[in-house]
């Protein structure tokens, strides 16, 4: 139900109640009638105030385990690094980073970028050079992952992290990444807007990022490239963001 509508029906049973009660000061005090329409008038002034198409709405889940509020607070409003890799498949257990890439953010705008070729020390796969464009040639001067994520992690400091599907994909790989090494990444705070967006917009046909950055109108096409997937991702998140101040859903 709309709120507006809700709060224009308290209005006019509340109005009709004060109504009633005129009747009823003589034997009951004038308690009833001052009562309901002061409710009338709250009422009233909430249905005039309210969006006219703000709507009831279950608030989103978070996962608490990898949310820290204070982080969180901060990504909502405008300062985090979305993040991205290119691997060459989806088994973090098996398959290797050939890509790092990383936009950080402060008050909703990108200030500085990351991008970095890794050299995954096996070949790159037809399907993921087809979809990405990398190459064995392009990647077989570049540094491996250990050379490389002292750096990734250093520019991603201590921010909250946004990526899309970033909890089963990107952090696993860059956990697995870092074993045998004295890093740890910065996993108090992690932004996923494949959950978001399945919670603020239910009725899209899937929740691939390409879909949201159509749906967002921020292009028609995805990079397949680490950096610019993760700009487009974090563009994605101040739309959905934007889209929930909107409709007064409450993120937290």
């Amino acid at each position: 139900m709309k709120k507006r509508t809700l709060w224009i029906l308290l209005t006019v049973l509340f109005a009709a109640s004060a109504l009633y009660a005129v009747a009823s000061v003589p034997n009951d005090g004038p308690a009833g009638l001052v009562g309901c329409a002061i409710l009338a008038v709250a009422f009233g002034m909430m249905a005039k105030k309210t969006d006219p198409e703000a709507r009831f709405r279950k608030k989103p889940k978070t996962n608490r385990q990898s949310v820290g509020k204070g982080d969180v607070r901060k990504a909502m409003k405008g300062d985090y690094t979305a993040i991205d890799l290119e691997t060459t498949g989806l088994d973090p257990a098996n398959e290797k980073i050939i890509e790092l890439g990383a936009v950080r953010v402060r008050s909703g705008k990108p200030v500085s970028t990351y991008s970095q070729l890794v050299n995954p020390s096996m070949p790159v796969p037809p399907q993921v050079r087809r979809l990405t464009g990398i190459t064995d040639s392009d990647l077989a001067d570049k540094p491996t992952i250990d050379k490389v994520l002292p750096d990734f992690l250093d520019f991603i400091g201590s921010d909250a992290l946004v990526g899309h599907n970033i909890q089963r994909f990107d952090v696993p790989f860059l956990l697995r990444a870092a074993i045998g090494t004295d890093r740890h990444l910065p996993l108090s705070a992690i932004v996923d807007t494949l959950p978001l967006s399945q919670q603020l917009l239910p009725d899209l046909p899937d929740h691939k990022l390409v879909t949201l950055v159509r749906q967002a109108g921020i292009g028609e096409s995805e990079a397949h490239r680490a950096c610019d997937d993760a700009r487009q991702t974090a563009q994605v998140y101040e739309a959905l963001k934007a889209y929930a101040k909107k409709n007064h859903i409450c993120l937290q």
